[in-house]
């Protein structure tokens, strides 16, 4: 989450239960962004349960509405199957590091 020029998501190419698939985090405004799951077309599809979002803290982050919201507060560590996956800094902007197979990508 960073300053995107209006139409700029950031994305990420997993496989969730063998299935390929994007994860896409998109600015809904300057403080909170929304992180959905796609398919590799770019179609929203609901979050699947194997995904899941902790704080900096550890406390779990339920999703709302098939996506999960991040703000500016804190950094958030995503997980796929239980696996650390997605890291992000707090540094008003995000700082993303993946784990090996997931590649990073920009939606324009």
């Amino acid at each position: 989450m960073s300053h995107f020029p209006t139409k700029t998501i950031d994305g990420f190419h997993v496989t969730v239960n063998g299935i390929p698939m994007h994860l896409r985090i998109e600015a809904i405004n300057n403080s909170v962004a929304k992180i959905y799951a796609t398919d590799v077309l770019g179609n929203q599809q609901p979050m699947p349960p194997s995904i899941s979002l902790s704080d900096a803290a550890g406390a779990n982050v339920a999703p709302y509405k098939n996506e999960f919201l991040v703000t500016w507060i804190d950094s958030y560590i995503l997980k796929v199957s239980g696996v650390e996956a997605i890291w992000m800094t707090n540094q008003k902007q995000q700082a993303f590091k993946t784990a090996p197979g997931i590649t990073h990508f920009k939606v324009m």
